[in-house]
């Protein structure tokens, strides 16, 4: 009787457990102390929260006005270089267990401190894809102007002898090219204490449509690439 109980009771552990959620990273390989999104996207919490009267209403979805999944989110930032894994994760909503997947990722090493400069890496999805990462610095130029003895003016202009890197999405043969997330944002500094640049992000998903045919990726691949960045050519295969 007591094994029949502990058996009734381990069914009702696992009954409870509602689909597994899909974790989702914003970037592909966040860097030391740069920010970013751990998301799951489901409609199972929302058919729980939005559980109409049956034959009063129709649902047609439940995305948001967006028309968009119901997402939730944490923003976060890693504190250590390497593999890192984060989940299952589980929470209870409305009487109902939910679990997330696990999800393993590489976090790179932090951009060094300068104000000027191109970082283009390459991070694997499957055999067949693979996202190509640009972090690039330009260099600002911070002013401080007095308008009159109560109000100034700050600004902060990138220097125009440098332009923005990006990777040509068009007339690649044998391969698909998407352009997947894309940030800028201006660090300036007004008192001289710190580096004042302007900072860029962009990530690219790369696909062969031929896997038996590698694509080589060469400095051609790319607009804007300074004189001074040591190119070495990216294989995907």
């Amino acid at each position: 009787m007591k094994y029949l109980i502990f058996f009734s009771l381990l069914l009702i552990s696992v009954s409870s457990y509602s689909q597994t959620l899909k974790l989702d990273l914003s970037l592909p390989q966040p860097r030391l102390g740069q920010s970013f999104y751990i998301t799951f996207s489901s409609d199972t919490i929302s058919k729980q929260i939005f559980n109409l009267p049956q034959g009063k209403f129709k649902i047609n979805n439940y995305s948001n006005s967006t028309s968009t999944e119901t997402s939730f989110s944490v923003n976060i930032e890693a504190l250590k270089t390497g593999e890192n894994e984060l989940g299952p994760l589980t929470f209870t909503f409305n009487g109902n267990t939910y679990k997330t997947d696990v999800i393993k990722f590489m976090v790179a090493d932090s951009l060094p401190r300068v104000d000027k400069g191109v970082w283009i890496r390459k991070v694997p999805i499957d055999d067949t894809s693979v996202y190509i990462i640009i972090d690039q610095r330009i260099p600002t130029h911070p002013t401080i102007t007095q308008k009159d003895k109560n109000t100034i003016s700050m600004s902060a202009e990138v220097n125009n002898d440098e332009k923005e890197t990006t990777l040509k999405i068009e007339d690649v043969e044998n391969a698909k090219i998407e352009e997947r997330y894309t940030s800028s944002e201006t660090v300036p500094n007004f008192f001289g204490d710190k580096l004042s640049y302007g900072l860029y992000y962009k990530c690219y998903r790369v696909t062969l449509l031929d896997k038996k045919k590698p694509l080589v990726l060469t400095s051609a691949a790319f607009e804007n690439l300074p004189g001074y960045y040591k190119f070495q050519s990216i294989k995907i295969n």
